[in-house]
Parts: structure tokens; C-alpha cells; sequence
């Protein structure tokens, strides 16, 4: 429907034609995740974006956990540029560290936030000297880039010690590659030969394996992307990957109503922390402006209802705590009926 009023008003259609909006049900495309199961997302972080990039990555998933961010509002959290969202610390001493957000965000408007206390106590463990840039940046993932098992190019000692005694022909064979890349090899690492009488046969195995091994390990790197900073989609794809190394289910999948099997997300990340400010009693005002949505239909349809349930759950249980306190006091004496009843009859 939006892209229809879209192309109304840029004169594309010449109506907006009725259409009849589909009933679809009014719940979460997941669940807010735990305390334990955000643990275990931190906990295989490492599984997935490698161990050289593992603690950024961390930074993002607790910068979300504390905050309620979107990933594109961690992917635009800066230290100190006034352009994007960045904290704003208190000059006096009773007042609380905010966070000014700027209107590109999702609801477009510019608004101050109050910072939750986690939030708080994550950005004071970062130096004052390091407080530039950005808060979170995801480095690259890491991949390991192993040469071709079929070839291999001998170290530079092993080339001298087969040079030594195996002639071009045979020292190719054994490696898998042609006489004209053992001259180039050799001329490339300055080796000469001293002697013309070299074997011309077939290279043992004991002796062609130590050198694959040892030629396998100089070949291989560590490969890394060559982008300076990720996507927000790059990053949002990567933390669903998190979510499924650690098994975080936040979604049964149901034939009949479509539903797939869906793992925890960065925005199933968000709906923890939203879910920790319910069950702290959080009011639902209070509640939006941390969650910044548009309209406070939004706030109600998805954190009201948890809301209510809690709220009749703690009048039941007061209530049925006060009766069975009643059922627990003495009854009245016949005695004291009788001077209720004419007190009463009196009045």
C-alpha cells in the first residue's frame, strides 16, 4: 500500500485503488530472547566471524543488548559525531547521560533518549583517549585460504636440498606442476646447482610429505574482506548466524500458518532488552520513547499486552493472598453477632 501512494504521488497512477487489507496475525516474528540464551549468542560469536574479529563482534551484540538499538542505529552510534547518534554526558552532577539521536533514523524526527544504566556502565569501561570513531565497529570475518592439495611449492631449504639431488623433471613431478615453474622457482630463490649428476627417477614419499606439510603451512593465509566498514544488512545477516550456532529457536515453524523455522536476530536481541524494562516495571510511555517507534500503537500492540498479563497476574495473586488471609482469621462468636446486628438496627 505505501508503494501505491508512492506512485500516486509522484503522478505514476492516477488512484489509489481500494484494497482490502489482509487479516494477519498481530504478534512478534519472534520472541524477546534471555539473559542465559544472549550469553550463548556472546559465547559462539567467535564460531562464526573467527577468533582474530570475535571481541568487536561482542561489542556489537552488547551494545544491543544494553540499548534496544537496531542494528542500523548500532551501525550509526558515534563517539563524537554530532551527525549521528552519539551519547551526550550530564555537566551536572545530578543529572543522567542521554542519547542524542539524529533524523535519519527510522522515525525521522530528532530526539533525546535517556541511556540505560547497562548502556552506561558498557561505554565507561572504554578510556576517555579512545572515545573516538565509532562505539561498535564489526571487523571483517576472517577465512582461512588453503592452497590447492594437488601442488605444492617447496620452502626455500627444502627447493635447495631437492635441487641438490633430483634434477627439474623429476623435483616437477613430485610437486605437481611443470619444469618450467622448478627454473623459475630456483632462479627466483637464487639457488644454483653444484652438481650435474642429479637423480632423474621418482622422489620418495617419506621425503615429499615433511615438504608438502611444511609448504602447506607457508601457502596458507588469512584472508579478510577488503571493506573498510560492513553493512548494516552484512551485520544483520551475520548475528542470525550467531543466533543459529547457538541454537536459539525464536520461531516453531507451522505448516498452517506459513510460519518458518526462525533463529534469534538482532532484533530479537532488541526485544530482550525491551522485555528486561516490562518486567521492571518500565511505563509504557517511557517504554516507546527507549524503543523510539512512531506511534505508541506500535509500543502497545507488541510489549501492552505483556503489560496486562502481568499486571492481572499480580492482582490474582494479591487477591487470592488476601482471601485465603481472611479464611485464616477466627470466625465471629454468636456474641458478637448479635451486637453487629443491633448496632446496626440502631443506625
Amino acid at each position: 500500500m505505501t508503494f501505491i501512494r508512492y506512485c500516486h504521488a509522484h503522478r505514476w497512477i492516477t488512484d489509489v485503488p481500494p484494497i482490502q487489507k489482509l487479516d494477519v496475525a498481530d504478534v512478534m516474528k519472534g520472541r524477546p530472547i534471555t539473559p542465559d540464551e544472549f550469553q550463548r549468542m556472546i559465547a559462539a560469536a567467535p564460531d562464526i566471524v573467527g577468533e582474530r574479529s570475535a571481541e568487536s563482534w561482542r561489542q556489537v551484540l552488547y551494545v544491543l543488548w544494553e540499548s534496544a538499538f537496531r542494528v542500523g542505529d548500532v551501525m550509526n552510534f558515534s563517539w563524537d559525531d554530532e551527525r549521528r547518534i552519539h551519547p551526550v554526558w550530564p555537566t551536572r552532577q545530578d543529572d543522567h547521560p542521554t542519547l542524542a539521536i539524529p533524523s535519519s533514523q527510522k522515525n525521522k524526527k530528532v530526539q533525546e533518549i535517556p541511556m540505560l544504566p547497562g548502556l552506561q556502565e558498557l561505554l565507561s569501561k572504554t578510556p576517555q583517549f579512545d572515545r573516538r570513531g565509532w562505539v561498535a565497529n564489526p571487523e571483517p570475518i576472517d577465512y582461512a585460504i588453503t592452497p590447492d592439495q594437488s601442488w605444492c611449492k617447496p620452502a626455500r631449504d627444502d627447493l635447495e636440498r631437492l635441487a641438490a639431488d633430483f634434477n627439474n623433471s623429476a623435483i616437477a613431478r613430485a610437486c605437481g606442476v611443470t619444469e618450467a615453474s622448478v627454473r623459475k622457482w630456483l632462479k627466483q630463490a637464487g639457488i644454483q646447482r653444484t652438481s650435474s649428476n642429479c637423480n632423474v627417477g621418482q622422489i620418495a614419499k617419506s621425503i615429499m610429505t615433511p615438504i608438502r606439510k611444511r609448504a602447506a603451512a607457508n601457502q596458507s593465509y588469512v584472508a579478510r574482506r577488503s571493506v573498510s566498514r560492513l553493512t548494516k544488512e552484512h551485520v544483520g545477516r551475520t548475528i542470525g548466524r550467531i543466533g543459529e550456532q547457538a541454537a536459539i529457536v525464536v520461531q516453531q515453524p507451522d505448516e498452517n500458518t506459513r510460519k518458518r523455522l526462525k533463529y534469534a536476530s538482532a532484533h530479537d536481541i532488541r526485544r530482550g532488552c525491551a522485555q528486561r524494562l516490562i518486567n521492571a516495571g518500565i511505563s509504557a510511555e517511557t517504554l516507546k520513547l527507549v524503543l523510539r517507534h512512531k506511534d505508541f500503537s506500535t509500543t502497545e500492540r507488541y510489549y501492552g499486552a505483556t503489560r496486562a498479563a502481568q499486571a492481572a497476574a499480580t492482582e490474582i495473586h494479591n487477591k487470592l493472598l488476601n482471601t485465603d488471609s481472611a479464611e485464616s482469621t477466627e470466625a465471629l462468636t454468636s456474641d458478637e453477632i448479635s451486637k453487629i446486628k443491633a448496632l446496626l438496627n440502631s443506625i
